[in-house]
């Protein structure tokens, strides 16, 4: 191959892994994902979204938990890996714990 042919695929590619890296960044949370998660581990107990019928009423809604005054990634995060009775300990790794954050964040309404 040429040096041209050889540079233009390159190029390619390159400008291919860019725009598939611009609607996601690496280590980026994913609130998408983190529905997902949620929808499929925590409505047993927690209320997650708003098409949810049922969850157990001594437990706050993820809505509820975004609103929290001063809640954080980092405190939501830190009661998922340390929970409190009766929350079960969830095996969650970094991205999925970020995940599930940015999902309850996004809950967070407006003042």
């Amino acid at each position: 191959m040429s040096r041209g042919i050889v540079a233009v695929i390159g190029f390619a590619l390159f400008v291919l892994s860019v725009g598939a890296g611009a609607a996601q960044l690496p280590g980026t949370p994913d609130k998408v994902r983190g529905q997902a998660l949620a929808e499929g581990l925590c409505t047993n107990c927690h209320l997650v979204s708003a098409g949810q019928e049922h969850a157990n009423a001594d437990v706050p809604s993820f809505r509820e938990i975004a609103n929290r005054e001063g809640q954080t990634a980092g405190a939501i995060t830190g009661r998922i890996i340390l929970p409190k009775h009766p929350m079960p300990q969830i095996p969650l790794d970094k991205s999925e714990l970020a995940d599930l954050a940015a999902y309850i964040l996004s809950l967070r309404q407006s003042p």
